[in-house]
């Protein structure tokens, strides 16, 4: 495992953590208004992109800097660190931009790949449907071909952004001859469309950030399929290879676990053996969960295929996650009941929405249960659960 970053990585760092200190300061100044918080965040990404750290894995070509994966880490690692808020069109860089890197067409690559770097078109992805998640091959969104264009006619789910998204690549099924992974196909929606009913799903902390997508024959132009017709799995695993090593994931953690230490200070609990003992063990899982990173990014710089270690990471960093929110909300006792506007609610009411939220980390991104499967299987060597 090599735990060294190189000069020109260090200069990166040095570089990147100068003007975030510097352009941080105005964006915090901007008024706080909800209804422009879209806006700002489109913004914040266009003057990433301008200075260069947007799609920095990416070919020159195609608008990136073909940074190698340190730089990567370093970025979030220091956008962590300094607080910096997350690029709103995540999406659109880490799962749309790769494949239509690899198989989209030189219009397609042409017209979407720099609207996706500056925010102009957000992006959200159609792949989960009722009954169709873990399992996607069985989806049921069907397409027809009809003279040069695609008729959809579908539901999908658990659409992240779906409520602010400009655009949405879907998979449907266009072929039921064969294995069902051979009549899958890759395409991209405008949001805007005929035919398309964005139902907002409310979550647990209030938020909306998913939605329900209903598809009644909406018309899409075949210069939108990616790939070939009935070739989208191809695609879809294109797309859904691209393995992280969490480290920047580690760092926002880190980050809680130490506003979890002051907290327990501030209440006067750090010097309960218990507390102190609850909070070494968390430190120890942070710490093997830094280095199971470190192992993974080793990996890729060696040229090494992904490993099992992403679904391990994935794992232990969702579980790991609420056994920090859950400490929080132990210490906080009573007060973990009071949300944000109350002016009692300890460090601004932040813990008890956080709470919640970590529930989803163990679903979104592929489930625990999925990863403990990958890791059985892959690992292990245990058989197929069915």
């Amino acid at each position: 495992m090599d735990l060294k970053y190189s000069a020109e990585d260090e200069q990166f760092r040095a570089e990147l953590r100068t003007w975030l200190r510097s352009h941080l300061e105005e964006f915090r100044a901007l008024p706080r208004n909800p209804s422009a918080a879209i806006q700002v965040s489109r913004d914040w990404q266009r003057k990433l992109y301008e200075a260069g750290y947007v799609g920095l894995a990416w070919p020159v070509d195609c608008g990136g800097r073909a940074a190698p994966p340190t730089q990567q880490v370093i970025f979030g690692e220091e956008c962590a660190r300094a607080g910096a808020p997350a690029l709103i069109n995540t999406i659109g860089l880490n799962i749309l931009g790769p494949a239509l890197i690899v198989h989209g067409s030189a219009e397609q690559k042409a017209r979407f790949l720099p609207r996706i770097l500056r925010a102009e078109d957000l992006w959200c992805q159609g792949f989960s449907e009722p009954g169709a998640g873990s399992d996607l091959a069985s989806l049921r969104t069907r397409a027809e071909v009809d003279g040069d264009h695609l008729v959809v006619t579908g539901q999908k789910v658990w659409t992240s952004l779906g409520p602010v998204s400009d655009w949405c690549f879907l998979l449907v099924r266009t072929s039921t001859d064969g294995p069902p992974q051979q009549g899958i196909t890759y395409v991209l929606m405008d949001m805007k469309s005929p035919g398309v009913e964005i139902v907002p799903i409310r979550q647990i902390t209030g938020k909306t950030h998913f939605s329900e997508l209903f598809l009644e024959s909406v018309r899409i132009p075949l210069d939108n399929v990616v790939g070939k017709i009935n070739d989208g799995w191809t695609v879809a695993k294109s797309t859904l290879s691209a393995e992280r090593s969490g480290l920047a994931g580690v760092v926002e953690l880190e980050r809680n676990l130490a506003r979890l230490s002051k907290m327990a200070a501030r209440a006067g609990r750090k010097d309960d053996p218990l507390v102190r003992q609850r909070l070494a063990q968390l430190h120890i899982e942070k710490e093997a969960l830094k280095y199971t990173g470190y192992r993974v990014l080793t990996a890729q710089l060696r040229g090494a295929p992904p490993g099992p270690e992403s679904s391990f990471g994935k794992l232990a960093a969702s579980q790991f996650r609420k056994r920090i929110m859950e400490t929080a909300m132990e210490l906080l006792g009573p007060h973990a009941v009071i949300g944000r506007k109350d002016p009692q609610a300890a460090d601004r009411g932040r813990w008890p929405g956080l709470y919640l939220d970590a529930r989803a980390y163990s679903i979104g991104g592929g489930t625990s249960e999925v990863m403990r499967n990958i890791i059985a299987e892959r690992t292990l060597g245990l058989p197929k659960s069915y």
